[in-house]
């Protein structure tokens, strides 16, 4: 009897286990079979097609534009002002509105500053073609381009730089006035030093304040002087008589900032104090700063040292010819 008991205790222990088994499964319609369980699958993409977020970022890294250098205008033949070229290649873009265009003359002779006797490239008006965009495939150096025109209402030629925008820069170098007054001249105007009155201009072409305080012009030909703008404006007390000098002084606190307005220009000269273009000069005797024989080549350093712009200049030599190809 006690042996019954204990079998049928045993018998209702396995059923009860085999029904838990049976609810816990997921039930399958014959001859299917559990599937497999799939690993995860990476992400794909156009393999001609970067992410989004790695394009912007090549992109930005690599990316490279067209900046205008100048912009030159005229009627007749003329040489033109230096300009610099950063990257390591540029284009013209000339057009020429001729009167009479079968007897129109309009050729451009491009030389560099360091090789004025031999010229990189001749370009030529031709009838029917009366404009036209040219690139040059070398630069990092100064320019400049001898004009022959004749039998034209006008002529305009514009230059852009093509450069990579880490190096491009709002502020540039857009004149250098290398000849100033003799020392008599000088001596005349109140200034003991040399050609007192030479300058270098730069410009702000951007639309916003920059800060310049920091920054170093140097004339990088013979290495020296260079002047170091402050972290202030000059006070611009050129107005007061030299007895109120002392007040102007103690008045011009606090002193602005040495910020440059958005397409404004300053000027730093050799030896006089200029306050309508910043109050800017060299601390540098006896003057005479820029060579009048050969072309000096200026530079502008911002604050952490990295150069922005330079500019040489030409010195017109009448004796000097055109050699055709």
């Amino acid at each position: 009897m006690e042996m019954k008991k204990r079998n049928l205790i045993l018998l209702m222990g396995l059923a009860l286990l085999l029904t838990s088994l049976v609810s816990g499964c997921v039930q399958f319609a014959p001859g299917q079979t559990s599937p497999a369980p799939q690993p995860p699958q990476p992400l794909t993409t156009d393999e001609n097609q970067l992410p989004e977020e790695l394009l912007s970022v090549n992109e930005a890294e690599n990316g490279e534009d067209w900046s205008r250098a100048e912009t030159f205008a005229g009627e007749g033949s003329e040489i033109t002002p230096s300009f610099h070229i950063a990257g390591e290649k540029w284009r013209i873009t000339w057009k020429a509105d001729a009167k009479h265009p079968e007897h129109a003359i309009f050729d451009l002779f491009i030389y560099p500053v360091s090789k004025r006797s031999i010229f990189v490239r001749k370009i030529s008006y031709e009838l029917g073609n009366a404009d036209d965009t040219v690139y040059i495939n070398e630069g990092g150096q100064d320019y400049y381009i001898k004009v022959v025109a004749a039998n034209l209402h006008s002529w305009t030629v514009t230059i852009e730089d093509y450069t990579t925008r880490a190096f491009l820069s709002p502020i540039q170098i857009t004149h250098i006035n290398y000849k100033g007054r003799s020392q008599l001249e000088s001596l005349r105007t109140g200034y003991e030093i040399v050609e007192s009155n030479e300058y270098v201009e730069f410009t702000n072409h951007g639309d916003y304040n920059q800060v310049i305080g920091g920054w170093v012009l140097r004339n990088i030909s013979q290495g020296y002087p260079s002047f170091t703008f402050p972290i202030h404006l000059p006070c611009s007390c050129s107005w007061f008589e030299d007895d109120e000098y002392d007040r102007c002084i103690d008045e011009c606190v606090p002193p602005s900032s040495c910020v440059l307005l958005p397409h404004h220009s300053f000027r730093v000269y050799t030896g006089e104090v200029h306050s309508e273009s910043g109050g800017f000069h060299f601390y540098y005797f006896p003057g005479d700063i820029w060579n009048n024989e050969e072309p000096d080549i200026a530079a502008l350093y911002n604050a952490r040292g990295e150069e922005i712009s330079r500019r040489s200049y030409i010195i017109p030599d009448e004796n000097r010819t055109i050699v055709a190809e």
